[in-house]
């Protein structure tokens, strides 16, 4: 059985980052590496942990989208526990509220783009919002095929 396969879109989404094996793994080697370094070489050798730091604090942060559910953060939205979808277009906002009571909000303008001039940023933000929500809905759609999309200000 393979594993599935999921959508990744960088999303700052303000909860902690998903931080992986490998990425884990080279933090704690940073960490005893620093430590064996400070004692070794007293006052300088503890600067070596700021490579770990460095590397924990600069882990992106993502919207993951897979086939039975979605992670955003320390969020996770099971398809089929989606009771209600509110998308409104004009504020660029998709709202997924849980059969738990929680409400995971997507917004179109945290999407980030590298683009320079503002209509091409609007554009890439936009389009990314439209490429992520269209996935979503599409997934819950399959998986809880009695929930009905509600268009807000279209």
């Amino acid at each position: 059985m393979t594993a599935p396969e999921f959508d990744l879109y960088k999303y700052p989404h303000g909860g902690r980052p998903l931080i992986g094996p490998v990425r884990r793994g080279f933090i704690y080697a940073g960490l005893a590496a620093g430590l064996l370094a400070g004692i070794l070489v007293f006052p300088f050798g503890f600067v070596l942990l700021l490579v770990p730091l460095v590397a924990r604090f600069s882990a992106d942060c993502s919207l993951q989208i897979g086939p039975r559910y979605l992670l955003c953060g320390d969020t996770i939205v099971y398809y089929g526990n989606v009771r209600r979808l509110i998308r409104s277009r004009s504020m660029g906002t998709l709202a997924l509220h849980c059969a738990s009571g929680t409400v995971l909000l997507l917004e179109r303008d945290k999407f980030p783009t590298s683009a320079r001039k503002a209509d091409k940023i609007t554009k890439n933000k936009a389009a990314k919002f439209e490429k992520a929500s269209s996935r979503i809905i599409e997934r819950v759609a399959r998986a809880a095929p009695g929930i009905a999309l509600e268009d807000v200000g279209a």
